[in-house]
């Protein structure tokens, strides 16, 4: 029976990050903070903005009478 040649240590090396790694990344923070403006804007009481409170969005919806 023969011997296969010995080799060194095995180093194991972290995967580098590819560009659809980046592209989530990229793609959750633009969601978030998507997510942040249109909060923002649905509570604040200006001019701009509708004026309601955290409590509206958990309410049950009534139609208008």
């Amino acid at each position: 029976m023969t011997q296969s040649p010995s080799q060194g240590p095995v180093v194991e090396v972290k995967p580098q990050p590819n560009v659809y790694t980046i592209l989530l990344l990229v793609a959750v923070i633009a969601l978030a903070v998507a997510i942040g403006m249109c909060f923002w804007r649905l509570t604040a009481a200006s001019p701009v903005g509708y004026g309601l409170e955290i409590r509206n969005f958990f309410d049950a919806l009534t139609s208008p009478r």
